[in-house]
């Protein structure tokens, strides 16, 4: 009788920008679904801002670990955007400028802590939402097209 055996080589499967863009997705999918509630809310600039956060997260985490990744961007849009490799920064000069402006407001957590200088400014310097949808739309959808593409643009 002779001896049949198999021998299985354990694998790595790195899972992890799957996930984040699956997360992405998420928030960007309750960012279309919020309901204003009639006064201002910065939660939809958060829900953009955090779905733009974990697409761009996804694309590093193709070549880097989490601890890198979290180490080198921590939640800012802006370096993780100008990191990403050159065919794949495909912002106008407009959408650069409204990335520009929501990470300053993003990075230092004023869309979940709001201050009052944005209270009594009535949020002058926060970008238009609908803007910042689209755009979180737009990255959100170059990431996962890319991903689709096995990273070919």
């Amino acid at each position: 009788m002779a001896d049949h055996t198999i021998k299985i080589e354990s694998g790595h499967i790195n899972l992890s920008p799957v996930l984040f863009r699956l997360s992405a997705c998420d928030y960007l999918k309750c960012y279309r679904d919020f309901q204003k509630p009639g006064t201002f809310s910065a939660v939809p600039f958060f829900l953009c801002c955090r779905a733009i956060e974990l697409a761009l997260k996804a694309k590093h985490l193709e070549g880097k670990s989490p601890k890198e990744v979290k180490q080198l961007y921590s939640h800012d849009l802006l370096r993780s955007y100008s990191d990403l490799d050159a065919n794949q920064r495909t912002l106008s000069g407009e959408e650069l400028t409204l990335l520009e402006a929501a990470n300053e407001i993003y990075v230092a957590k004023d869309f979940e802590y709001l201050n009052v200088f944005d209270v009594v400014s009535a949020y002058k310097r926060f970008p238009g939402l609908d803007s910042l949808g689209a755009l979180a739309e737009k990255i959100t959808d170059l990431t996962r097209l890319a991903n689709d593409r096995g990273g070919q643009e």
